[in-house]
């Protein structure tokens, strides 16, 4: 009886898994062209086409490079869409049983920076004011350092704010990414940041920073 309710607990895994995956398929290649507009509808069929066949999934963009699908699995795909560019697509679960999908575009020049964007299943724009506070700067800086009486100048000389983001472990992670563009002073200030990325959990209505 228990190795029988056992097997039905894993088929069901199995089978919530394959939805899952079956969605992200779908909802890649439905995905808009002004998303993604250096690769088409068929070039993003491509990829899960070589991925099927056991090969490495990259494809000619329109601009006469080489994109890569660095990763695929039951909840997210990351693509390098160019040699300074990479997107992620994440499923989170939201409302009535669908997904929330979450857009990051990253910038992979020198310093990683990143946009976020929301939409529902139907690809339709959901506010992002409403689903997440992003980091401020204060965020990444240490305890000790929003005590030091130099705070102001560390402020001034960071008007530049760029900062990286990552789905893991079913929330989003940021990492600030300006330190080098302070300069001379940037060994100086180094130590006031924390070496931490700021961590947010999803609940399912809003993604929540972890203290």
């Amino acid at each position: 009886m228990i190795r029988k309710l056992l097997s039905i607990l894993l088929l069901n895994v199995l089978t919530v898994c394959a939805v899952h995956a079956g969605d992200l398929r779908k909802l890649f290649i439905d995905m808009p062209d002004s998303i993604m507009p250096t690769l088409t509808r068929s070039e993003r069929m491509d990829f899960l086409d070589y991925l099927d066949s056991g090969m490495k999934a990259r494809v000619r963009n329109k601009l006469g490079g080489e994109s890569v699908m660095t990763s695929f699995s039951d909840n997210s795909i990351t693509v390098m869409t160019s040699q300074s560019g990479r997107l992620e697509m994440v499923l989170f679960p939201f409302k009535r049983g669908r997904n929330l999908i979450c857009i990051i575009r990253t910038v992979t020049a020198r310093f990683e920076d990143s946009r976020l964007s929301f939409y529902n299943e139907d690809w339709t724009p959901v506010d992002s004011r409403k689903l997440i506070a992003l980091p401020q700067f204060e965020d990444y800086l240490t305890k000790e350092a929003l005590k030091q009486d130099s705070l102001p100048e560390l402020k001034e000389q960071s008007l530049l704010r760029l900062q990286s983001a990552t789905a893991v472990d079913g929330g989003l992670e940021f990492r600030y990414t300006s330190l080098d563009y302070i300069g001379e002073d940037a060994d100086r200030f180094k130590s006031w940041f924390k070496t931490e990325p700021v961590k947010y959990d999803w609940n399912g209505k809003r993604f929540r920073m972890k203290k």
